[in-house]
């Protein structure tokens, strides 16, 4: 299986009221979630046909991980960002052969990692500072064990139609990109004006973005 779009993750401070806004822009209740445990992390999905959209944020009633949590969730520029409203902070990729993906990358994704939420498991590369990969323009790698949580959803009919990542210097991204197989999965222009990424869906209502 070449590598694929697995989802995109949008944070908010607290999952309760993002999960509010987020039905209120989307139409669509969620279609499922759960809890982290090993990152002290609850979520929220939405079907995206063969990916899916993830909302997630800091569980107030999780113990401290003893680790910093993924996504950058505990960066307090971070937190002050998702406490003004949900964001886009990445997106993730599946594949077959994650050690294999880690591997061909000229640039770190990360220490290999096994979790599991409820009856789904799998494999991570995860940067031990929890950091985002180049502002979250290099994507969260992700090996399924157990079927992909999309197959589970029905289909909400909504679809990623584009996701693209400005930034000043690319090349060391859209090399990464290339090593790994997800250089069409993404765009990604020069800009020396600002640093951002950009998830375009469609919905019943219309298009809607997501902005990071």
């Amino acid at each position: 299986m070449p590598t694929e779009l697995d989802h995109i993750v949008v944070g908010c401070a607290d999952l309760a009221s993002g999960q509010a806004w987020m039905e209120d822009l989307i139409g669509r209740p969620a279609q499922g979630g759960g809890e982290h445990v090993a990152m002290s992390t609850h979520n929220k999905v939405w079907s995206l046909g063969d990916c899916f959209l993830e909302l997630i944020a800091i569980n107030p009633d999780a113990p401290d991980p003893g680790r910093k949590r993924w996504f950058s969730l505990d960066d307090p520029a971070v937190q002050a960002k998702l406490a003004m409203g949900p964001h886009l902070l990445t997106w993730a990729v599946r594949v077959d052969d994650i050690e294999a993906t880690q591997a061909a990358s000229p640039v770190s994704l990360g220490e290999l990692h096994e979790l599991e939420r409820g009856d789904l498991k799998w494999k991570v590369l995860i940067p031990e500072d929890g950091g985002l990969l180049q502002g979250g323009h290099l994507p969260l790698v992700i090996q399924w064990l157990t079927p992909h949580p999309a197959e589970r959803m029905d289909d909400s009919g909504m679809r990623l139609m584009s996701l693209t990542a400005s930034r000043d210097e690319p090349t060391l991204v859209e090399t990464a990109l290339k090593a790994i197989g997800a250089h069409d999965l993404i765009t990604v222009n020069n800009s020396a004006l600002t640093s951002s990424i950009i998830a375009e869906v469609s919905t019943e209502e219309g298009n809607v973005s997501f902005v990071g």
